[in-house]
């Protein structure tokens, strides 16, 4: 009997030990055109980013900010400067947030931001020639007036 339980105990210490790199990854969930700050313990070096269509980092002394691109799966490694590993990140990036409201009409979708009124928001997927082209249109006309570029007739 004592022989199973130190059988089992040998394959269950074996099992973590195989699975445990694994562990070593955790998992960050931020939304598109959002920003979050990341805590390492040590001085951050080099970031590496799987891919940067999805998300993005700037690194400002200590302090690594993570800033969701677009939405999709990717990873971020953070190494010190002497090459050691500080962190290992799995980073899902979501396209909306409990706000969100998207709508489907004849194959078309818009996407709507309600906190508490609803206001329609530019999201990828979104019907390009109805929805994101014309209001893509109306926010750079806006910016371009007020930045003081707008050409007359705007």
């Amino acid at each position: 009997m004592i022989n199973r339980s130190l059988l089992g105990l040998f394959f269950a210490t074996a099992l973590l030990a195989l699975t445990g790199p694994a562990w070593g990854a955790s998992d960050i969930v931020i939304q598109a055109d959002q920003a979050k700050i990341i805590a390492v313990s040590g001085q951050p070096g080099t970031v590496v980013v799987g891919n940067p269509s999805i998300a993005d980092v700037t690194v400002q002394d200590n302090m690594v900010v993570l800033m969701g691109r677009n939405y999709g799966v990717t990873n971020l490694i953070i190494l010190d400067r002497q090459g050691n590993q500080l962190a290992a990140l799995d980073v899902t990036v979501q396209i909306t947030d409990k706000n969100a409201v998207q709508v489907f009409k004849a194959g078309g979708r818009m996407t709507l931001a309600c906190a508490p009124m609803c206001e329609q928001t530019l999201q990828v997927g979104d019907e390009a020639t109805k929805v994101f082209d014309p209001l893509t249109r109306q926010m750079q006309t806006k910016s371009d007036i007020a930045s003081g570029n707008a050409t007359k007739g705007q």
